[in-house]
């Protein structure tokens, strides 16, 4: 609740400061983002397109997910950011879903962690920034409904490095030494053999397969990382909820 009420906070002051210029553009310069339509024809497209139909949970039944547009993100002062992490291994291509009225900040300010006075319950792993692997996973977040049914996604390269890998849930004040990212295993992952990679970025487009190496608690994974450093937003989703019931 407080994360939502930030970002709303934020979504409010940057319509403030667009003083006069109420207008799109207005709003648009306001994000200091670079925002650009990712052509259907493109590679790129095709392989996000794969990732969404192959990596919908068989346990999220109730809707599908129609892609509508997707859009290449670039953030100003992000590529910088990133630039530390780039040589870190283990990159992957991720998910993540909000509510759409929480992008107006992410775009403005990226993905940030939950402040020291936000609760703990909510975080399985620690208060940091959230991904998966599961479309239908980070699409639950996106809160939508059968009659307000438009939700937003992002796709990000996120720099894991070494992973401390749980099977069940476990709140992470501090990294283990050596570590950079925590990953919770779950049950269900999308087929390592069908990965793909996309300018050096691995992309899990595998359709689900059982993860028979060691029994979890969770049923799908999750990437959690604890520096904003480590995330590069890359692309825009934006997609309509097709509820079957």
């Amino acid at each position: 609740m407080l994360d939502s009420l930030i970002e709303l906070e934020i979504a409010y002051n940057l319509m403030k400061s667009s003083g006069s210029e109420h207008t799109v553009d207005g709003y648009y310069n306001q994000l200091n983002t670079e925002i650009d339509v990712l052509s259907p024809e493109s590679e790129e497209f095709k392989i996000i397109k794969t990732y969404v139909k192959n990596t919908h949970a068989d346990t999220h039944s109730s809707y599908s997910l129609d892609i509508k547009n997707v859009y290449t993100v670039k953030r100003q002062g992000e590529d910088a950011r990133f630039k530390p992490f780039r040589k870190l291994h283990n990159h992957k291509l991720l998910w993540h879903g909000s509510r759409t009225t929480n992008f107006a900040g992410i775009l403005a300010q990226g993905l940030r962690i939950a402040p020291p006075e936000a609760p703990v319950t909510g975080y399985m792993f620690g208060k940091g920034i959230y991904f998966a692997d599961m479309v239908s996973k980070s699409a639950n977040y996106c809160c939508t409904t059968p009659h307000n049914s438009t939700g937003l996604l992002l796709l990000c390269d996120v720099a894991l490095g070494n992973m401390y890998e749980r099977t069940q849930a476990e709140y992470v004040e501090k990294l283990p030494k050596g570590k950079h990212s925590t990953k919770g295993i779950g049950r269900t992952e999308p087929d390592p053999k069908s990965s793909k990679a996309l300018e050096g970025v691995e992309v899990p487009i595998g359709k689900g397969v059982a993860n028979d190496k060691m029994s979890s608690a969770l049923l799908y994974n999750e990437y959690i990382v604890y520096d904003v450093a480590q995330v590069n937003v890359k692309y825009l989703l934006r997609v309509d909820f097709k509820y079957k019931y």
